[in-house]
């Protein structure tokens, strides 16, 4: 038996059986992220630095800390032999799930790592008139959008555990009743 073995920069640029693992983030709903980015980049006339150390880098432990949290009950939950018979039955396979939740995560960090270069002024040091420069607003339309992504790919990591809690506890029930059956 030979052991194949897809990386992650493989799985995310050519996938695993299914989609590529970017075609999962450029979706119908990327235009709604990019919605959210124009408008909150035009609404809010905050300059970025305010903006991040105000609200989003603080909001972005939170994000973290619930993703990460997350994401190890899903590993947890990745680990048994129910998820796993799922996992057999998906094309990709579990590569698939893994990886989905390492996704969610690099995410995360590009979004955190964006707003930390948004709290240290380069881009307000960079372009210091913001209201008239279109890198600047593109770069603010790109955070926020980014950002947007990144509340939706931490949601989809709570999503994603509770469905695997769910199917497990189901497969469990399912042979219990099968069991019961053949007594």
């Amino acid at each position: 038996m030979s052991l194949q073995f897809i990386n992650y920069w493989q799985w995310l640029f050519k996938g695993s059986g299914g989609r590529s693992g970017l075609r999962r983030l450029f979706d119908r709903w990327l235009l709604l992220h990019v919605t959210v980015g124009v408008g909150l980049a035009t609404l809010v006339q905050k300059p970025l630095t305010e903006c991040a150390n105000s609200v989003l880098l603080p909001l972005a432990g939170a994000i973290i800390g619930l993703s990460f949290a997350w994401a190890g009950n899903a590993q947890a939950l990745l680990q048994t032999s129910e998820i796993e018979d799922v996992a057999d039955r998906h094309q990709g396979g579990l590569v698939e799930y893994a990886y989905v939740y390492q996704t969610a995560i690099l995410l995360i960090l590009i979004t955190l790592v964006g707003w930390t270069i948004a709290g240290l002024s380069v881009f307000d040091s960079r372009w210091p008139t913001p209201g008239r420069t279109y890198w600047y607003c593109a770069a603010k339309t790109c955070l926020f959008g980014l950002s947007s992504l990144a509340l939706r790919e931490c949601w989809h990591v709570v999503l994603g555990a509770q469905w695997m809690l769910l199917i497990r506890r189901e497969i469990k029930r399912s042979k219990g009743d099968q069991e019961k059956r053949k007594q």
